[in-house]
């Protein structure tokens, strides 16, 4: 008797445990109907010729989809949906021996024998075997092979869409990085879990606020510097005439946008902000970063800190610790362009620091004279210093026909497969220009956390120079082309649009350039006005 009791009662948890794994929950069908809905969008020929008002047929089936109990009847809905699309015929181009860069790749899902009964499983395999290989009506390829997202409604009036509207947004951003955004396979968090996440949090909030700060979260979740989200109109901003960086793990004063006016505010280098507005500042942090989009923890650190210090109010209660003592400051805040930030750092194009050393500002404006000048000039000494911790013009291989003996390759680049969505073709690499009357003398190369993209791609470009050191701190790292594109609501996002490798596949992204000898600024040397990394690279071109 006390057999078959415990028989039964194993047969009901067994029971109730095989129910628990065929039920569909609602966040479960509207994450398969986006993917199959993103894949079909890319994938299926018909569709990708614009025959289907796409967006429609999102709102046709998603209740529908909902609707569904189990993985039988969500199967049956979408095999009739797939059949409704026309024919898929045989693709003979296809079977492509192309050296793709597939990191990124995954159609694993359309496997998942939990969600998808075996004959939807086959199709969904047939469709990808026979892809379409012709022009995508939503997607096409600019000259220079980059990706560039075409024929999308943007809803331009509804900044706050209804829940459906919602949806279909979330899921078009998340098809687009899933099919072209090079980086996908570097994020911390997977990006299937990202979606799973995401959706009851866009169906769930109660206005627009709430939606716009779900938004920010979405795009930061890309862990890339060059991502962003734009709402249109923004409030006239005010901001404080001095940087404020990462500097031990304290937010510090780095820097002055403008000395003047920062002595005005009673603003030092190396002051350590304790509190702002009465509010403790690692407090204010924490709330701020999930909301942050950075390649790596130190980068949106910084830009937490930058819209921490920014506002619309002409005066803001700081609490700064300075030699020991604490201080309760009310700074003024200034439109940036009083500044004249930019303009300044600009006025140096380089200088002789010592008979035997000289220095380059990348951040400068260069023709070509400058440089032939500059090069001149500094040929006799036995060390270049290359200021690179700012943004450069793109005249990168100007001065690497000075600095490189032979051509040669310093980058690889993959963009992304229109015909097999994905995947990334790798594109023929840049060489630098040989020159066998390039300089001999010690290239020194300067980078920071402000060297960003562009300044990153112009390291590795001077980092084959003949005899080059890199000395600096990690750098931003987001390496390759920023691509904007439209989001539901007449809003502007981007992404790295364009993945960049060392030609030995070491990658950039997220880690930064190499770096040959570290070094960070300190407070103690902020306080005493020093600058360390030029400091490091004057010492190196001495020895």
């Amino acid at each position: 008797m006390k057999t078959k009791i415990l028989l039964l009662l194993f047969l009901c948890v067994y029971g109730n445990s095989i129910s628990a794994q065929k039920e569909l929950t609602e966040t479960k069908k509207i994450a398969s109907f986006g993917k199959i809905y993103g894949f079909l969008k890319y994938y299926h020929p018909e569709v990708a010729k614009g025959k289907f008002d796409w967006d429609k047929e999102f709102m046709k089936y998603l209740p529908q989809v909902l609707a569904a109990t189990d993985k039988e009847s969500l199967s049956i809905l979408y095999l009739e949906w797939i059949e409704s699309l026309g024919e898929v015929k045989e693709c003979k181009k296809c079977d492509s021996d192309e050296n793709y860069f597939d990191k990124n790749f995954d159609l694993s899902w359309t496997q998942d024998t939990v969600i998808f009964t075996n004959e939807l499983s086959s199709k969904l395999k047939y469709i990808e075997n026979n892809r379409n290989q012709r022009d995508n009506y939503y997607v096409s390829t600019e000259s220079l092979g980059y990706v560039k997202v075409t024929n999308e409604p943007i809803y331009k009036d509804i900044a706050y869409p209804a829940k459906e509207y919602r949806l279909l947004g979330l899921l078009k951003y998340w098809n687009t990085i899933e099919y072209f955004y090079p980086y996908k396979y570097l994020t911390d968090q997977d990006w299937d879990a990202v979606l799973t996440e995401m959706i009851p949090k866009i169906q769930n909030v109660l206005n627009i606020s709430e939606y716009q700060s779900t938004l920010k979260e979405l795009v930061a979740k890309l862990d890339d510097s060059h991502a962003w989200i734009n709402f249109g109109i923004t409030p006239n901003t005010k901001s404080l005439p001095v940087k404020i960086s990462n500097v031990e793990n304290k937010a510090v004063i780095s820097g002055f946008y403008n000395d003047s006016i920062a002595a005005l505010n009673n603003l030092k280098l190396g002051d350590v902000i304790l509190k702002i507005n009465g509010s403790d500042i690692q407090s204010e942090l924490e709330k701020k970063l999930k909301f942050i989009s950075g390649s790596n923890k130190n980068d949106k650190i910084n830009k937490a800190y930058n819209y921490l210090f920014i506002g619309t109010k002409d005066t803001l209660t700081l609490t700064v610790k300075r030699d020991g003592d604490i201080l309760d400051l009310t700074t003024n805040r200034y439109n940036f362009g009083v500044f004249n930030y930019l303009k300044n750092k600009k006025k140096l194009k380089s200088k002789a620091i010592s008979e035997t050393i000289g220095y380059i500002n990348m951040a400068s404006s260069f023709e070509r004279k400058d440089i032939e000048t500059i090069f001149k000039s500094f040929k006799n000494k036995k060390a270049i210093i290359i200021d690179l911790r700012h943004y450069p013009q793109l005249i990168h291989w100007m001065f690497t026909r000075h600095l490189t003996s032979d051509k040669t390759e310093f980058f690889k680049a993959y963009r992304p497969s229109i015909h097999y969505p994905g995947k990334f073709i790798f594109k023929k690499s840049l060489k630098t220009i040989g020159n066998k009357n390039a300089y001999k003398g010690k290239v020194i190369i300067l980078v920071s956390n402000e060297s960003l993209s562009r300044s990153e791609f112009t390291a590795m470009a001077f980092q084959t120079a003949d005899n080059a050191i890199t000395v600096g701190n990690q750098t931003a790292g987001a390496d390759g082309e920023n691509k904007v594109i439209e989001y539901m609501g007449g809003y502007k996002t981007a992404f790295t649009g364009t993945g960049i490798l060392y030609p030995d596949g070491t990658e950039t992204q997220r880690k930064g350039v190499k770096i040959d000898i570290e070094i960070k600024p300190t407070i103690n040397g902020l306080r005493q006005g020093r600058d360390e990394v030029l400091e490091k690279a004057i010492e190196i071109a001495n020895e």
